[in-house]
């Protein structure tokens, strides 16, 4: 049973630079950041009133700015809180100020 478990971890993957990948893939992360984006006041326009008409369970195709990144998810609408600005897409919270363009797939 033993020769079997060492013959197995000869398979074992080797990673002769420790770290290497880690450190590859949070350069990639950080080259990848993007800067806000202002939208024109038309875009703003577009916005508020896709806001005006969305619902708590309305399905949304949103872009969205997220730790210097942009996003893009199609999902429900878990929350929209007016007061607070902002609505919740799977339990996660956007604030309107981040959002870039929203479509409203389905009421």
């Amino acid at each position: 049973m033993a020769n079997k478990v060492n013959r197995a971890a000869q398979f074992l993957p080797f990673d002769a630079l420790k770290g290497l990948s880690e450190k590859i893939a949070q350069v990639e992360e950080e080259l990848s950041r993007v800067e806000k984006i202002e939208l024109s006041d038309y875009q703003k326009e577009m916005l508020d009133e896709t806001l005006q008409k969305l619902r708590v369970g309305s399905v949304v195709n949103i872009t969205f700015y997220f730790n210097s990144h942009y996003v893009q998810v199609e999902n429900e609408v878990d929350d929209i809180n007016l007061p607070q600005r902002y609505i919740s897409i799977n339990h996660t919270k956007i604030h309107f100020s981040d959002i870039y363009s929203m479509d409203i797939v389905e009421n």
